[in-house]
């Protein structure tokens, strides 16, 4: 199936106000016509209408129109703002979005705390149209796997799909990204004190049987399958290639769940995590090393039949068949 692909298009209109009045008034009767049977609605839109005309027009221009009539795209989301003589947005304006459904919205306010690693984004809206955006930087993960349902009938639902799963795919950008900072901070912790696995910010995530063997060059291995793992997302990828990728993977869903508790206005699909482990990993083998009871299982003939692989520690970097790990990596 082609990966759907995504873009940003960016428009903008030099407008001149030749009659104020005639854009609220019109702004007056669309309001009437559309706020429905709810008369707070209805009563918020019409006194919009009469604050401006900057205001009235901002209730009026419809952002999806722009593409509405070309086949082959859809519109799932859009920010609009309207500039004052000045060049600066009026003080009740600001930024206007609409959702994926394809129907204007009032903006909810913009979160007040910026995430510590991003410059020059100060706001929750900011942080979340530089997930969406940063999708794009991530076209081995077809969104298909992701959860968009090219095939649903319904334009509205279509739509949603396409917005959760680009989301989704930024969401595990943004992840991965700081997967791979800490990885290199905690080669530093490691290499300052080896035995420091627990002052580190990754590696302490991996399962604890074997925390004592995590030293640096443990540390270096892994941070190598990691920039593979990144490779193969912004590439093809397919499924991890060894034990230690699949953990890997598993410290970048990590990251994708703490996400929405930093940004409370992300909306992720329902049931997220489970579908992309049944879409990423080939299994959830892995999970057993979280369980010290199932140590040694890989090679416990009562469970022969699970034909479990590679799950001894000297094998987390042996590669899977018809896979390939980093050199850097790889067992002798």
């Amino acid at each position: 199936m082609e990966t759907t692909r995504t873009a940003r298009l960016h428009l903008e209109l030099d407008l001149e106000f030749t009659d104020a009045g005639a854009v609220q008034d019109h702004a007056r009767s669309w309001a009437k016509e559309n706020a429905g049977d709810n008369p707070e609605t209805q009563a918020a839109m019409l006194e919009q209408a009469g604050e401006a005309p900057d205001a009235a027009l901002m209730m009026l221009v419809e952002p999806s129109d722009v593409v509405g009539g070309i086949p082959g795209v859809m519109a799932v989301g859009a920010t609009m703002w309207v500039e004052g003589p000045e060049g600066d947005a009026g003080d009740d304006l600001g930024a206007e979005d609409f959702a994926a459904d394809n129907d204007t919205e009032d903006q909810e306010d913009a979160g007040t705390d910026a995430l510590a690693s991003g410059e020059g984004l100060d706001s929750e809206e900011d942080w979340l149209e530089k997930i969406f955006a940063d999708a794009d930087k991530l076209p081995g993960l077809n969104l298909e796997r992701l959860g968009y349902d090219a095939d649903e009938g319904d334009p509205d639902a279509r739509a949603n799909s396409l917005y959760g799963a680009t989301m989704l795919r930024g969401a595990i950008h943004w992840a991965y990204e700081s997967l791979i900072d800490e990885l290199f901070d905690d080669i530093s912790v490691l290499r300052e004190a080896p035995d420091a696995i627990d002052e580190t910010m990754q590696l302490s995530s991996l399962p604890p049987l074997h925390s004592a063997s995590y030293g640096p060059l443990f540390a270096q291995r892994f941070l190598a399958v990691a920039l593979d793992l990144g490779t193969a997302f912004a590439s093809s990828f397919t499924a991890p290639s060894c034990v230690a990728q699949e953990l890997a993977l598993r410290l970048v869903l990590d990251g994708v769940e703490i996400l929405p508790e930093l940004l409370p206005s992300l909306e992720l699909p329902e049931d997220w995590r489970g579908s992309l482990e049944d879409s990423l990993f080939e299994d959830l083998d892995h999970e057993f090393l979280y369980d010290p009871a199932m140590d040694g299982i890989s090679s416990n003939p009562d469970y022969a039949q699970l034909r479990i692989v590679n799950l001894d520690f000297s094998q987390w970097f042996t590669p899977f068949a018809g896979r390939t790990v980093n050199p850097y990596a790889a067992n002798e």
